[in-house]
Order: structure tokens, then sequence, then C-alpha cells
């Protein structure tokens, strides 16, 4: 896993194939094996979810990352299943007890296998 600090002081992660694999085999596991298979966080959800741990509001979160705030909402909406959370703070509390990616702001990259 590398950190990068962009151009704005922005942080992102960059995780190696290997990395990745791990990843999505552990939010894969984390609701259990009786739970449906579409329980993995997608790469927009993962994109998502360090933004939450922050003090942005959806429509400033859509502006980040040049989305509508109706889409991050919805994005949302499913990490919050998919982590068996009902709230942002619980959602965010679920991904730390879990050790998902986290940075201070940025989208966590995926290279596609």
């Amino acid at each position: 896993m590398t950190a990068h600090a962009g151009p704005d002081s922005d942080m992102s992660v960059v995780l190696t194939g290997s990395e990745a694999q791990e990843l999505r085999a552990r939010l894969f596991g984390l609701r259990g094996p009786s739970a449906p298979a579409d329980t993995a966080l997608s790469g927009a959800e993962l994109r998502l979810l360090p933004l939450l741990a922050t003090h942005l509001s959806f429509p400033e979160i859509g502006a980040e990352l040049f989305l509508s705030r109706h889409t991050v909402k919805s994005q949302a909406m499913s990490v919050y299943r998919k982590l068996g959370a009902s709230s942002r703070s619980q959602a965010v509390a679920r991904s730390r007890e879990h050790a998902l990616p986290e940075v201070s702001r940025g989208p966590v990259l995926i290279p596609v296998a």
C-alpha cells in the first residue's frame, strides 16, 4: 500500500493487486458466509468510505468526487447496509473495527485486475 499526497494535499492510497484482492476478501467476509454475494463493498463505496469520516456533507463529498449528492447518498446508504450500520458515525466505527483502509481525505485507488 502506498500513500500519495496530491497537489491540494489530499491523500490517496494505492493498493497492489494482491492487497486489493485481500481487502475484497475481508470485505466479503464482514457479514459472514450466509450473506448474499453482493455484500462486498464496490470500488465506488471504497472511494467514498474515507470521506464519510470527515466533516464534509454529502453535497461537499459529491463535489470532491465529481458526483451528485444523490449518488453520494445512495452509495453511503449501501455502505451502511453492507457494514450493518444505521448511521454515518456507526459506519465509520465499523470500518475501523474491520481495519478497512482509511486516509485523511481522498479516494482509495484499487487497480483493475
